[in-house]
């Protein structure tokens, strides 16, 4: 109970009157604060103050006099004065205002993105320049609803089975003997790029493009492994791999490993609206990219606390992911936000020039590795039908006119502004990129660079590389495809860990693969064994080797 100084001051009996003594009473406030009470009684002995702060009085004074007496009076005797010169002064502001705006470029807005979305990369001592494995962590939507009722946009494809009984690599044996009809396939290609992850899509694909029981087995048994060492919040991590797997250097990149993995998991038709063994570890993931989202000037950054260069590349890979996502559930309003917003910063982050992208937005400089991720997540958008910019699409053709080594567009180099002669890995994603750039099948360029790809063959050891020639040479179809298929198929087959706790992962073999460990391993070399379903093929070819580009 806190006592006030009237309760205190009762304790003392009044002059002049002798009451009974009272019994002793116990303070029910606690003393320190009795104690606090009683000091605030006690006269205090006059204090001078000093002669600065009399001064500073006196000023103060007649500041007051001067704002509420003077000045008023000088105004109310010269208003005519006073009004003339306020309109003056507020017609030359807005003519200055409206001159700035004429004489500055139309894109110097984008100064203001610089200021607040650049950040200052960190270089760890073990971060090599790399051509791709870097991803993300960034700052708060904290409304991503996920869970939807919706069945996957394909549903009235399948026949009955679930993605389960798809999947389930120890229930269930594959048989893909009969390869389907062209009626069967133009119904697949009649809902859209992704009409391969349905139930029916992905079988008659699976058969159709060289897919083999053993290679969608090493698929389900890879998704296995990853959703063993998911984060109880939804994510991965670079670090933390499982027991027996090669843990990678990053240690802040979460939404870069989720991002990877869940790629693997919607490459499979698996997705958070869909019943399934994965629509749990789906839905939880993309939570968690939600979650992290940094909203700048009305754009979705999901770089985060991305490591050494790995920013643009983070962003890249994440907007592929909610794109996917997205695609495949159209109905789902906060993704389909979330998809625009990060697409709006990715195109903020164009070079308004160059056309290219670097490590960090609008950069001097720019490649075709990180350039090449940024085109396939606006790609991805523009299949869900969320709206690409033009103009950005016309300056990412801008950029690939510069990386190109010839004239005619079949080979590319890795900086445009500092050449250093073909690479076979920047080819296969400016090939891939002038694919979905418009180039058509009877592009003389395309089939010499198609060629160049095919003579080089699979990498034993470079993923990153096999995951992009793959999908060239598979959106190119004929008997190219076939040698490179049964080559590659085999490969990633055999080498896939088969036993232990990190059964159906694969060991780090490509020279970038350090930083992200296991993770960046497995996840690429599961996405090219989805190459079959994952993306319908650009030029349709079938048995009528009729080749037409594909329905968007």
């Amino acid at each position: 109970m806190r006592n006030t100084d009237s309760q205190v001051d009762a304790i003392e009996p009044a002059a002049g009157n002798n009451p009974p003594p009272l019994p002793p009473q116990t303070p029910k406030a606690i003393p320190g604060i009795l104690k606090s009470v009683q000091r605030r009684n006690r006269r205090r002995g006059r204090i001078k103050l000093p002669g600065w702060m009399l001064r500073s009085v006196e000023l103060c004074l007649q500041g007051k006099t001067l704002l509420f007496v003077t000045l008023p009076a000088w105004c109310r005797k010269n208003r005519q004065q006073v009004v003339t010169l306020s309109a003056s002064l507020i017609a030359h502001l807005i003519l200055a205002i409206l001159m700035g705006l004429w004489i500055l470029p139309p894109d110097s807005g984008g100064m203001f993105f610089d200021l607040i979305a650049t950040r200052v990369p960190t270089f760890d001592e073990e971060t090599e320049a790399i051509e791709i494995e870097e991803v993300v962590q960034p700052e708060k939507i904290r409304d991503l609803d996920v869970n939807s009722n919706l069945k996957q946009m394909l549903s009235d494809l399948n026949d009955g089975d679930t993605s389960k009984e798809m999947n389930d690599v120890l229930d269930r044996d594959f048989e893909l003997e009969l390869e389907p009809t062209d009626a069967e396939m133009e119904e697949v290609f009649r809902t859209g790029e992704f009409g391969g992850r349905s139930t029916a899509g992905k079988t008659a694909a699976l058969k159709k493009y060289g897919g083999t029981a053993d290679s969608e087995k090493a698929v389900s048994l890879g998704l296995e492994w990853l959703k063993s060492i998911q984060q109880e919040n939804g994510s991965w991590n670079f670090q933390d791999q499982g027991p027996g797997a090669q843990a990678g250097s990053f240690r802040k990149t979460e939404v870069g490993a989720t991002s990877l993995a869940l790629l693997c998991f919607l490459g499979a038709g698996h997705t958070h609206a869909a019943d399934g063994p994965y629509q749990q570890v789906v839905e939880q993931g993309l939570a968690y990219i939600g979650s992290q989202a940094e909203i700048v000037q009305g754009s979705a950054d999901l770089r985060g606390d991305s490591e050494g260069i790995s920013g643009m590349y983070v962003q890249g890979l994440a907007t592929i992911c909610i794109s996917e996502a997205h695609a495949m559930d159209r109905h789902n309003k906060d993704l389909k936000k979330l998809t625009e917003m990060a697409v709006g910063f990715i195109e903020k982050a164009q070079h308004p020039f160059s056309g290219g992208w670097r490590y960090s937005p609008r950069s001097d400089d720019r490649d075709t590795s990180v350039t090449g991720w940024q085109i396939m997540a606006l790609q991805s958008a523009k299949a869900g039908r969320i709206r690409v910019s033009s103009k950005s699409l016309r300056l990412a053709k801008d950029f690939l006119r510069d990386a190109q080594t010839d004239p005619s567009g079949a080979f590319y180099t890795y900086d445009p502004d500092k050449p250093r002669g073909v690479t076979r890995t920047m080819t296969a994603v400016g090939l891939l990129c002038r694919m979905y750039l418009g180039w058509q099948h009877d592009n003389p360029a395309l089939k010499q660079g198609v060629d160049y790809l095919s003579k080089k063959g699979p990498d034993r050891n470079d993923i990153y590389y096999n995951y992009y020639a793959t999908q060239v040479l598979r959106h190119w179809g004929g008997p190219e495809w076939k040698k490179w298929n049964q080559r590659l198929r085999e490969q990633l087959v055999s080498t896939q860990i088969k036993t232990g706790p990190a059964a159906g992962s694969w060991r780090v073999t490509d020279p970038h693969g350090r930083t992200a460990g296991q993770i960046y391993q497995t996840a690429l070399s599961l996405l090219t064994l989805e190459v079959y379903y994952r993306h319908l093929p650009i030029y349709r070819q079938l048995s009528s080797n009729k080749s037409t580009a594909a329905a968007e």
